[in-house]
Parts: structure tokens; C-alpha cells; sequence
């Protein structure tokens, strides 16, 4: 395939499966909160799919469905991140992709990438 058919794959592909990820993952914030029909309550989900590291190694984001803050916590092995959606009421599920993204302290390295939702390791592209 050409680059020029390339891309713009890659972004509807990414765009399914954030919208995708999003609608499987239940957040697990507040247990009394009952979403609306159509909606959803605040709470962190699991990170679906690779994240992209900066050039210079210290920025990790990707991009979400609806949008959503990215936080990650650092030791010398391991980068854990949180993904924390806003709740949405009905109707607002079709949200454009939002790229989300996380400063490192130091640059990532070798260190793993693991989503503390899932606790599965992230993949990390550059």
C-alpha cells in the first residue's frame, strides 16, 4: 500500500478501536453511579491498543474516543498509566478522537508500560 492510503487507515482503525474499547470497558469509579442509557459513568478504563512515545522518549499518548485524562506512575522498571474518562450523558457516545497524553519524569528507556486497569503490558510504538 501506498503511505498515502496508509494513513488514513491507520486513523479509522484507531478510531474503531477506541470507540470500540471504550464501550467494552466499564469504568470503575464510583459503584453507585448507573449510567445512562447511551452514557457513561466517570471512571478509569483500560487502555485499549499502543501507545506512541516521544522522539526524546518522555511523552506517551494515543488517542481516545470522547478524550479522558492520562496519568502514570514511575519506578525504574515499570511505567504504570491510568486512563480516567469524564462521565457522558446520552446521545454523547460519538465523541471525536482525542489525543491523550502522559510527561514522563525521565525518559521511558527499557521500562515496561502496564495499564493499571487491566494490568496488562502496553505496547509502545515510536
Amino acid at each position: 500500500m501506498t503511505r498515502r492510503i496508509l494513513a488514513p487507515l491507520l486513523l479509522v482503525v484507531l478510531a474503531l478501536t477506541a470507540c470500540h474499547g471504550h464501550t467494552s470497558s466499564a469504568p470503575q469509579a464510583d459503584p453507585s453511579c448507573t449510567p445512562p442509557v447511551g452514557g457513561q459513568c466517570a471512571g478509569d478504563v483500560a487502555w485499549r491498543g499502543p501507545l506512541k512515545i516521544s522522539p526524546d522518549g518522555r511523552r506517551l499518548h494515543g488517542y481516545v474516543g470522547c478524550g479522558g485524562t492520562l496519568r502514570a506512575d514511575e519506578t525504574a522498571e515499570t511505567v504504570t498509566i491510568t486512563l480516567h474518562v469524564a462521565a457522558l450523558g446520552p446521545g454523547m457516545r460519538t465523541c471525536a478522537l482525542a489525543d491523550v497524553g502522559v510527561q514522563l519524569a525521565s525518559p521511558l528507556g527499557d521500562r515496561t508500560v502496564v495499564d493499571a486497569v487491566s494490568g496488562q503490558q502496553v505496547r509502545v510504538i515510536r
